[in-house]
């Protein structure tokens, strides 16, 4: 039996026990930092990135001391013009974009050395690591809890960070507030939160998050996200230009749903309707004119399918987007 440092006083938080669901994961305070630890352990001074992703990642690179540059990829989400051979001393990061694109990381370990190739499972918390030289993983954006990041090596020696992060307990707020109120009133709080997290020197991953992690059954978050994938793909694979497949393993981040015109307005709609949707890393408009990448960020609606709601409630949300979608389709003159 595990002895208690404190025995009496007032009582803590109640919260289940389901283990560390990640053992073989390294645990630092943010993918970020994780990603930074991994340039740095590996020396790596050229770093492959996709167009498509958040600032939060390049920053990281260079704040790794890494020299920063950008692919395209095709209507796959596979990338395109890699260059052949890799120079020395690079790398290059692919993002498992909605937790949906399995078999393009099967094939990029076929196409360039596994020990060039670092996975970013931020949005696919459940796919296992392969052959690669690093996965991370990102769990705040699949669960409940203000930081975190998880990294898995093949063989790459990485050092633990001495210090463990300290600001946990500052960034519980937007989640307390969402339970005892609304998402509306905790988003300033998120917002402080997220922004708490720019600074990407490692550090272990805070006590809190590792606690309120083994509290969360995952093995049901993993079927309910499954579950409500599906009820939305019957739904809206109608309106969908891209077929988002759900293979045997996936457990998806949500479900993307591409349209021929910009969804700001139909984002719009639905927040006067209480369901909010994000745009995943809007800054990708600035740098990316065209392509893949453009319709990603405009013209994408990454609907919620987590393990909040029941398949019941992803039908009715896929009726008022469609609903939405007729509405804004014709105020856009599309």
């Amino acid at each position: 039996m595990e002895l208690l440092s404190e025995i009496g006083g007032y009582f803590g938080l109640d919260l289940s026990d389901h283990g560390d669901a990640f053992p073989a994961a390294i645990k630092f305070q943010s993918g970020r930092a994780a990603l930074r630890a991994v340039l740095e352990s590996a020396a790596i001074t050229r770093f492959l990135l996709p167009a498509y992703i958040c600032d939060s990642v390049i920053k990281a690179a260079i704040d790794a001391g890494a020299v920063v540059e950008t692919y395209c990829l095709d209507d796959s989400l596979y990338p395109k013009g890699l260059p052949d051979p890799l120079p020395s001393k690079s790398a290059v990061l692919y993002v498992n974009y909605f937790g949906l694109c399995g078999a393009n990381i099967s094939r990029l370990l076929e196409a360039i050395p596994g020990h060039r190739l670092i996975i970013d499972n931020s949005q696919a918390l459940f796919t296992l690591p392969g052959n690669e030289l690093a996965t991370i993983y990102s769990p705040r954006k699949f669960v409940g809890v203000p930081d975190g990041g998880l990294l898995v090596t093949a063989g790459l020696e990485i050092r633990v960070p001495d210090c463990e992060d300290t600001g946990s307990v500052d960034r519980m707020r937007h989640l307390l507030v969402r339970m005892a109120y609304t998402a509306q009133a905790g988003y300033g709080n998120y917002l402080e939160s997220e922004s708490s997290l720019s600074d990407t020197r490692p550090l272990r991953m805070s006590r809190l998050t590792k606690r309120i992690l083994a509290a969360i059954d995952m093995t049901a978050v993993k079927r309910r996200r499954r579950e409500n994938f599906i009820a939305l793909a019957s739904g809206l694979d109608r309106y969908n230009s891209s077929r988002c497949e759900l293979d045997a393993e996936s457990v998806p981040l949500c479900y993307p749903l591409i349209v021929g015109w910009d969804v700001g307005l139909l984002q719009k709609h639905l927040l006067r309707k209480g369901i909010y949707i994000p745009t995943y890393w809007p800054e990708v408009r600035s740098r990316a004119f065209d392509g893949i990448e453009h319709q990603l960020a405009s013209c994408c609606l990454p609907v919620p399918c987590d393990q909040r709601y029941s398949p019941d409630q992803m039908s009715y949300l896929a009726d008022e987007i469609a609903s939405g979608l007729d509405k804004t389709r014709r105020e856009s003159n599309v």
